[in-house]
């Protein structure tokens, strides 16, 4: 199993488009930055731009990753997966300092086999194949979790059955409004 991070297993909080309007204004760019991680290093116009806005983004996701709280729902559902002995992978486009946070807050660090962040790539499609391949696991052999267009077009890319969190989107297989929902089951 795989999943992403923010809007998936938690909503952080972040006002995304607040943050690229900021980004944008600091960094003297009109580029649309969406999605955001992925665009900035077409938006900058070399690498210490690119750090730059990387550390205007990164500071505000160790904010919110500060504010999480613990989750006994999220808790409980992750031993039951590792109770039944099934492989769990965190994907996401956020930088891995605050993604630790998140997770260590939430209570589920130690749950992760394999964490994937923006510092392995910020190629949502990329970021699963390095997933599936630390776990050693045959995408048609896997769930993943996520919660934009993007996340599923790399899911059905790589032929991984996609569950969209949060919102249906065209074409997904399965769609829960919450992933707390998969405590009901």
């Amino acid at each position: 199993m795989i999943t992403d991070l923010d809007g998936t297993l938690v909503d952080l909080g972040i006002n995304w488009d607040s943050l690229r309007e900021r980004v944008r204004a600091e960094m003297g760019w009109d580029h649309p930055l969406k999605p955001l991680g992925p665009s900035i290093p077409k938006a900058a116009r070399n690498k210490d731009e690119e750090i730059r806005a990387f550390k205007i983004v990164e500071e505000e996701e160790i904010a919110a990753s500060s504010r999480a709280d613990r989750n006994p729902r999220l808790i409980e559902i992750f031993e039951k997966i590792k109770g039944m002995g099934l492989k769990l992978a965190l994907v996401t486009l956020q930088a891995r300092k605050p993604a630790l946070i998140a997770l260590e807050r939430l209570g589920i660090l130690g749950f992760f086999d394999v964490i994937i962040t923006r510092e392995s790539s910020l190629d949502r499609k990329e970021q699963l194949m390095m997933a599936l391949d630390e776990l050693g696991v045959d995408p048609s052999k896997c769930i993943f979790f996520g919660d934009t267009p993007w996340d599923l077009d790399a899911g059905r890319e790589l032929g991984i059955k996609t569950v969209c969190v949060g919102r249906r989107i065209d074409g997904c297989d399965y769609f829960i409004q919450k992933f707390e929902d998969l405590a009901v089951h």
